[in-house]
């Protein structure tokens, strides 16, 4: 199970809520759970808000998955050197993680397979798109890391 997905998930599990305010969010990562400061549940929720494990919905946070299947395993804290910037591909696994049900290895694997079946003509970051979606997950956010991976405007010249 994702690191992120289980930070995610353990608010929403612990207070049997289907959503929580950004300060409750935070608060409880910081306070109740006493895993990390302030400053780090925030960035710990607009990691997971990037990676699309988490939605704003006015000023709710709902997570984009279903809290009920992620097992928190006793003991646990996260690793805050998971702060560290994460690649796109690593969101796109915990995407894909987070909605489709499959786990990190079977993840990789298809969307190996998939970049192998395309001639490895495309970047893994593509495949990993390709295979989300065909998956059925939402992309949106995640194409557009993509693409301004490889694409990007030159303010000097425009």
């Amino acid at each position: 199970m994702d690191e992120l997905m289980l930070v995610a998930a353990t608010p929403f599990k612990r207070s049997n809520k289907h959503s929580l305010s950004i300060k409750d969010f935070e608060f409880f990562l910081s306070f109740d759970l006493k895993w990390m400061a302030p400053d780090l549940a925030s960035r710990y929720r607009d990691r997971a808000i990037g990676a699309q494990l988490l939605r704003l919905e006015g000023s709710e946070l709902v997570p984009a998955f279903d809290v009920n299947k992620v097992e928190i395993p006793h003991g646990f804290k996260p690793d805050l050197s998971m702060l560290e910037e994460r690649s796109v591909i690593e969101d796109i696994i915990a995407n894909i993680v987070a909605h489709s049900g499959l786990n990190v290895r079977d993840t990789t694997a298809l969307i190996n397979k998939k970049q192998e079946q395309l001639g490895e003509l495309v970047d893994i970051e593509v495949a990993g798109l390709l295979t989300a979606k065909e998956l059925g997950c939402n992309i949106d956010e995640l194409y557009d890391r993509v693409y301004n991976m490889f694409f990007w405007i030159d303010d000097k010249n425009t």
